[in-house]
């Protein structure tokens, strides 16, 4: 082959004909881009996020797209980041390593490989490109920036992938390029809260350094061609979910033969082959809240003031409350507010505000300024544990009148085992009908999170990471609207009736 073959001016032609990768059977082929990784990069962006199923070769197509880059093009520099070091010796000794072993052109350049999992190629001049592998951020400036499993370091390795966030990413150029892929790993973590935010914007009016979301199920495994015949008398959860995505024989052939190697664990198989993002991200337990009705609500950046978020300024005529979760402890959980706006008929959330740091007497004063700012909203403080300080607090600098009382007369809201079922419940119905805006991201992650199991939780434990503060000052708001209902003074527009659809499922 020529060294002025026109052809390598070409980065197609260079992927389909000059790098050679391991197939599935451990047999040397010559790499070409299956169908999953041609719709990606038909759509990418300068910064991806790949949720993915199990065996779609997203981290090798990402390993020759680099090394090709580093390969044909001077002082240029590449970070390629696994979850662990294990995983990165074996990227960068089966995949790196391989592909440059078999590459036609070794003779045209020098070669550096005395540091581990590093390749450092020579082009003359003093001009160098790199490709390093490895279980962490490294110091240093990089063009390309390639992040696999992402999912799994978040969980497993918080410290590190915090790093990566803060240090590693931020470091590429604004005309860089970043990649994260990984499968699923529960609904907690990093990986979980970017992909979201990037999802629901569905790759409109991106900036260079935001990312764009991409999702590929197991229906881009070219596998499902190697079947030969479909399996009758598929147990009947199969045809239900046949006819649900309408997929062919042969599809749903191949979804059945994954459950039976996973032993027949559909959690497992929800994990390693997803249908939708939703299904990707479900964990052990059962999740309360529909996502696919919380993913149809649109959201608002909204206006930052310290901690809170302002979604829409107060209207004349409008009545507005406030629900109040305090923090058990300063630096654990977080202080929430969420203030509702009951006056439309669709009721809606326009402000919230969320600080794990204040103390339950100072917040009282936070409540006090968004209290006002919505017209003397009436607030709903939980007066469990330390919200009797704020609740004291709140009864000095804000109206009594405006201070929710229990049927007793009792200052601020009680959740225990009764109300807490009772007032999520009624927000899940509210959702699920369509008939609530909820603006934030924040709150829509949370609510996304949310387990059954966590409808038992009333008392504070530091060995719980998840503690949906958002959730419970959103669901202590929501339940004001009885108090907007009965009180005579309501504005006439806001007719619907939240009773006949407080239906426990």
């Amino acid at each position: 082959m020529e060294q002025n073959d026109k052809r390598l001016l070409n980065k197609d032609w260079r992927l389909t004909y000059l790098y050679k990768i391991k197939d599935k059977n451990k047999q040397l082929i010559t790499f070409k881009r299956n169908r999953a990784q041609i719709e990606f990069n038909k759509n990418k962006h300068s910064r991806n996020i790949i949720l993915k199923s199990r065996q779609l070769g997203f981290t090798t197509e990402e390993v020759i797209d680099t090394l090709d880059d580093v390969l044909f093009t001077r002082n240029f520099d590449a970070l390629f980041i696994a979850q662990d070091l294990d995983t990165a010796k074996d990227i960068f000794n089966n995949k790196v390593d391989l592909a440059w072993e078999n590459f036609p052109l070794k003779d045209y350049y020098s070669v550096d490989k005395n540091s581990a999992r590093q390749l450092k190629f020579g082009f003359g001049n003093g001009q160098f490109s790199s490709l390093i592998v490895d279980s962490s951020g490294r110091s240093g400036t990089y063009q390309r920036l390639h992040i696999t499993e992402f999912a799994r370091l978040c969980k497993t390795f918080p410290d590190r992938a915090r790093e990566v966030l803060e240090g590693s990413i931020p470091a590429i150029p604004m005309n860089g390029r970043v990649d994260i892929e990984s499968t699923a790993d529960g609904s907690e973590g990093k990986f979980y809260d970017i992909f979201w935010e990037a999802y629901e914007k569905k790759g409109y009016n991106l900036q260079p350094t935001e990312f764009k979301a991409h999702f590929y199920n197991w229906q881009y495994d070219e596998e499902i061609k190697s079947i030969q015949t479909a399996v009758k008398n598929l147990p009947f959860e199969f045809n239900n979910i046949q006819q649900q995505y309408n997929f062919s024989d042969l599809e749903i052939t191949y979804y059945y033969l994954k459950w039976l190697s996973l032993n027949k664990d559909w959690q497992a198989l929800k994990k390693e082959y997803p249908i939708t993002p939703f299904e990707a991200f479900e964990s052990s337990g059962v999740k309360l809240f529909d996502a696919l009705k919380i993913s149809l609500m649109e959201t608002k950046e909204g206006n930052q003031q310290g901690n809170w978020i302002f979604y829409e300024e107060p209207k004349l005529g409008n009545r507005y409350a406030m629900g109040c979760d305090v923090a058990e402890g300063v630096g654990q959980d977080s202080s929430t507010a969420v203030i509702w706006n009951f006056t439309p008929i669709k009721p809606k959330i326009v402000a919230e505000y969320r600080n794990n740091k204040v103390a339950p007497d100072l917040f009282a004063y936070e409540i006090k300024i968004g209290g006002e700012k919505y017209h003397n909203a009436l607030v709903a403080v939980e007066r469990n544990n330390h919200g009797h300080s704020t609740l004291s607090k709140l009864r000095e600098i804000y109206p009594k009148r405006q201070i929710y009382k229990d049927d007793k007369g009792k200052l601020g809201w009680q959740t225990n085992l009764i109300s807490k079922p009772k007032m999520i419940y009624d927000l899940n119905t509210a959702i699920n009908n369509e008939l609530v805006d909820i603006p934030s991201k924040t709150i829509q992650s949370e609510l996304r999170r949310f387990d059954k199991e966590n409808l038992r939780d009333v008392k504070f434990s530091e060995e719980i990471t998840q503690h949906f503060d958002l959730v419970i000052a959103t669901a202590i708001g929501f339940q004001m609207k009885d108090e907007m209902i009965n009180d005579t003074e309501k504005v006439s527009s806001y007719t619907p009736n939240f009773r006949e659809f407080r239906k426990v499922a």
